[in-house]
């Protein structure tokens, strides 16, 4: 039996593992793979997961939740947080406690007949996010190798909206560990999601909540294509990589209803399929019209319909290079909701898009961390924390190495069968 390991890293990691995990206790009594994610011992079923955290705060309020029963070494944290700096998160408070981290897992893992994946939840835009992440990423693949998948659903730098100057700089360390260390990444912003859901639902007010409610809801589907339907979730990402530096995925989530305004209707395939692939509600918004190097459909619903998708004239007019084919997974579970406000949906689904159109989201990225550091502004706040300063030149190197094979695709250069699609930038 193979076993999935969640890791929850710094402050929007630890919320959005909350909400994951909440979740999961809600659809626990109807999966049929309980030990996936859990380990069952006497009647009670732990989680197998590790919430970190460079302080205690958001741990501890984790921790109040009694219903689910967390263990001991599922929560680690230190006593000084990052103050937002990549540095203190990779080289010097995180460096105190990723020894213990990394037991906490090796003590969980012992307790699975196979591990069959880490999948991460954390923000690159923060210290913790990006530091600890970098520094812990790289000690599980010393432990573990490329063997065992590791998927990271992970929030960017939103484009306009920002919380703090130093994020730019802090994601921008954090390109190197996305290329290295992880088989695919599932790309969200903070901006992105706040208008897709807006758009979807009719509430007064709007919080984090609601955004790490989303996330939670992708990584159910996702994971539940094993916890409900006994499928390997690793075929969902398979072949949607043509190029294994190019894995990077944005999604669609869909529908979402207030309980105010839920109607027991369910749109019909075509309307279904047809609002899922627009570019409106794509969590990580890119300007230009996507340009789809392979994509992935993930219908949830408890009724099985192994035709659903198949002759879907939307599904099969989608441009994609290479000339690939939509796929189409089905999770066949009820889906849950934690958030009263929210409604229990019959029917929602993922789609994800390899999309080349990114390229723009890294470029406008680029050009920001330069007039950051043409001025050389703050950049003595992650030296005096053990970075050296030609890290922030690697970190732009590698940003600027997959901006690069991403505009080779969409120029036709030095790829295969590419030139047949050349869009506007």
């Amino acid at each position: 039996m193979s076993s999935a390991f969640h890791i929850h890293i710094g402050g929007a990691g630890v919320m959005i593992g909350d909400m994951l995990w909440k979740l999961y206790e809600k659809e626990h009594n109807e999966t049929t793979q309980k030990n996936y994610i859990y380990q069952e011992v006497d009647g009670n079923h732990h989680p197998q997961t590790l919430f970190a955290d460079l302080d205690d705060r958001m741990i501890y309020e984790v921790q109040r939740n009694k219903q689910i029963k967390f263990k001991k070494n599922s929560f680690l944290n230190g006593k000084e947080d990052t103050s937002s700096v990549y540095s203190k998160g990779a080289y010097t408070n995180g460096k105190e406690i990723v020894d213990e981290g990394l037991d906490f897992i090796r003590k969980q893992v012992e307790t699975m007949d196979r591990l069959d994946q880490f999948i991460i939840t954390t923000s690159i835009s923060g210290g913790t996010g990006s530091g600890f992440s970098s520094l812990l990423m790289r000690r599980l693949n010393v432990d573990y190798g490329h063997k065992i998948k590791t998927n990271g659903f992970i929030l960017f730098p939103s484009s306009d909206m920002s919380n703090s100057v130093l994020e730019i700089y802090n994601a921008m360390f954090s390109i190197k560990m996305t290329q290295e260390f992880f088989h695919s990444i599932i790309m969200f912003d903070n901006q992105s999601m706040y208008n897709v859901i807006d758009q979807q639902l009719d509430l007064d007010y709007l919080d984090y909540s609601h955004l790490n409610n989303v996330i939670a809801q992708i990584i159910s589907s996702y994971t539940g294509l094993k916890r409900f339907n006994n499928i390997s979730n690793s075929k969902l990402f398979q072949n949607m990589c043509p190029y294994p530096n190019l894995h990077y995925f944005i999604p669609s989530y869909g529908k979402m209803s207030s309980i105010n305004d839920y109607i027991k209707k369910n749109q019909n395939q075509a309307q279904f399929i047809k609002y899922l692939t627009q570019k409106s509600i794509k969590l990580y918004q890119c300007p230009n019209n996507p340009q789809h190097l392979s994509t992935t459909l993930l219908l949830r619903q408890q009724e099985e319909n192994p035709f659903y998708g198949k002759f879907d004239l939307t599904l099969q007019n989608l441009e994609h290079f290479y000339n690939q084919s939509p796929r189409v997974f089905q999770c066949t579970s009820s889906n849950y909701q934690v958030l009263s406000e929210l409604a229990s949906m019959k029917q929602t689904g993922i789609f994800f898009s390899n999309d080349a159109s990114i390229v723009y989201r890294f470029r406008q990225f680029g050009q920001k961390f330069d007039q950051i550091y043409a001025k050389r502004a703050f950049v003595w706040t992650y030296v005096t924390e053990g970075l050296e300063e030609w890290e922030f030149s690697e970190g732009r190197e590698s940003l600027a190495q997959l901006q690069d094979e991403y505009n080779q695709i969409i120029t036709g250069s030095d790829y295969p069968n590419g030139s047949n699609l050349n869009h506007q930038q």
